[in-house]
């Protein structure tokens, strides 16, 4: 697969697990970020290569199954209304005509996108678009530090979340083209990480690793990292984190080397068996209960642009639906 034909990259994986350094790595290798990106913050003076569109539609989607990234334990967006779905779906596809113009190789980077590919893989292959998934891994203890920073959320809450998010996109892209991209490999030979990546994924990347190397060196100066600590998250009543955090965390890890190595997918599909019990039974009233009167509950969410809910409600639900 070259720059020639059309697909995009998606850049998955749990926050604040480097999937902004990813994304900021693809495209000095040339791939076509969204045309409108939310701007650079303090905590990631890069930009996180997310549009406002993209993160809106997500966070609508989120909304309509009444819950938000952060207490998405028991969601599951197959469970929307067929109109829900259908709005959804057009979104996404109004997502891709806006933000990227009919570029043949695009960069789609969301962590949100990790609970909703059911929705996501479709409306690409509607598109014409050949879906390729980076998925970032990035040691739990560390996530959960910077979470802890940046949101004030519990290390328990995080744990849960890098679980559902990291899962839920394994499982989902497990037959697509894809590379496991391991964040410490990528600081430590951005090199060696982009080609294996390029190369399992069947991507030519349009700009050569050595033209975008002075850059790319820069961009990934290992000096830039933060939250390298080593602090092993709580364990909440009879939940037990430490084993499938070191479960999927394990397989995770060896699929980044072996991404066709069966043993690992029978390890996750394990844990994520035994997780989704879990979080069916007790997983919204155990978030409640971390997340009671939590600051980042009166955040604004994103939103997507306010003639996009009438070109939905115009379209036939025919049309939407179709790609389902």
């Amino acid at each position: 697969m070259d720059a020639s034909e059309n697909a995009a990259i998606l850049v998955l994986g749990m926050h604040r697990s480097g999937t902004s350094a990813v994304a900021g790595a693809l495209r000095l290798l040339g791939v076509t970020p969204p045309a409108h990106l939310i701007p650079a913050t303090p905590d990631n003076p890069s930009d996180f290569g997310e549009a406002n569109s993209i993160l809106g539609t997500n966070d609508w989607i989120l909304n309509e199954g009444a819950t938000t990234w952060y207490e998405c334990l028991r969601f599951d967006s197959a469970a929307l209304d067929a109109r829900t779905r259908a709005t959804a779906l057009t979104f996404i596809m109004l997502c891709l005509m806006s933000e990227f113009n009919g570029a043949p190789l695009k960069l789609i980077k969301d962590p949100r996108i990790c609970l909703l590919l059911d929705l996501w893989l479709p409306a690409l292959s509607a598109a014409g678009t050949s879906p390729v998934a980076m998925l970032v891994l990035r040691s739990p203890n560390e996530v959960a530090d910077s979470l802890a920073a940046r949101e004030r959320l519990p290390v328990a809450i995080s744990a849960a979340l890098w679980l559902r998010y990291m899962l839920a996109a394994e499982f989902a892209t497990r037959f697509s083209p894809r590379h496991v991209v391991a964040y410490d490999d990528l600081l430590r030979d951005w090199r060696g990480t982009l080609e294996l990546a390029g190369t399992r994924a069947g991507i030519k990347w349009p700009i050569s690793l050595d033209k975008a190397a002075p850059r790319m060196s820069k961009f990934l100066d290992v000096r830039h990292r933060h939250f390298g600590g080593v602090v092993r998250p709580n364990t909440i009543g009879a939940m037990p984190f430490g084993v499938w955090l070191e479960e999927a965390y394990a397989a995770l890890l060896a699929l980044a080397q072996d991404g066709d190595d069966a043993r690992q997918f029978d390890r996750l599909d394990r844990v994520h068996k035994a997780f989704l019990t879990w979080c069916a039974a007790h997983g919204r009233a155990w978030s409640d209960a971390f997340l009671h009167k939590h600051d980042i509950r009166a955040r604004r969410q994103f939103e997507v642009p306010a003639d996009w809910h009438r070109i939905a409600r115009d379209l036939p639900n025919t049309v939407a639906l179709a790609v389902e």
